[in-house]
């Protein structure tokens, strides 16, 4: 089962460490992590800025 995970989570939950970040990790860790084209270009500015590398590599 692949799991989209929607902007808003990634920029709330996940970047600013709250608990859906350790959900996130483990979904990433399994490989469940789906994405898309709009959620990458709302996402890939705010990880370059934060030298996020191996996570803009892992999307």
């Amino acid at each position: 089962m692949s799991v989209l995970v929607d902007s808003s989570v990634w920029r709330i939950g996940y970047l600013r460490g709250t608990g859906a970040a350790d959900v996130v990790d483990q979904l990433i860790q399994d490989n469940l992590v789906v994405t898309n084209d709009l959620i990458l270009a709302e996402l890939t500015p705010p990880l370059q800025l934060r030298s996020e590398k191996r996570l803009i590599s892992l999307l």
